[in-house]
């Protein structure tokens, strides 16, 4: 569920997001199911946060901290990810299909399953879990 302050600072100003992060490094930010579409992330730090069933298409989250976020069931069609911190960002059931700029190097950071939707070009890494058969 989203947290409507939350939401809020994050859509205002991401340098105030920031600044306001950095005051309470403990803080969870609850974006679940935040509509963030086109939405200008550029070095927004969401790390940790819970982002479950956001939708982040078309979103520019280049430079982003998404460390340890919860991106379960997130969409991030066509999303910006040039060097985003993806570090053990849980990313199962994400659709990623067309997300931007996308590594592998990025993916290898991550916690993903076989829901997890990748582009064409790139592979599901080897430690993600994956039921019988699925590879």
């Amino acid at each position: 569920m989203v947290n409507e302050e939350h939401f809020e600072i994050l859509l205002t100003d991401v340098d105030e997001w920031n600044r306001w992060r950095a005051e309470d490094p403990a803080l969870l930010p609850q974006l679940a199911g935040a509509n963030l579409r086109n939405a200008n992330l550029i070095l927004a730090d969401l790390s940790k946060a819970v982002l479950r069933e956001a939708n982040l298409a078309m979103a520019n989250l280049k430079g982003a901290d998404l460390r340890w976020a919860d991106l379960r069931r997130a969409n991030l069609v066509g999303a910006r990810l040039i060097g985003a911190d993806l570090n053990g960002a849980d990313i199962r059931g994400a659709d990623l299909r067309t997300a931007e700029d996308l590594t592998p190097e990025q993916l290898e950071q991550t916690h993903g399953d076989d829901s997890t939707l990748l582009p064409d070009n790139i592979t599901h890494p080897t430690h993600w879990s994956f039921p019988f058969d699925a590879r």
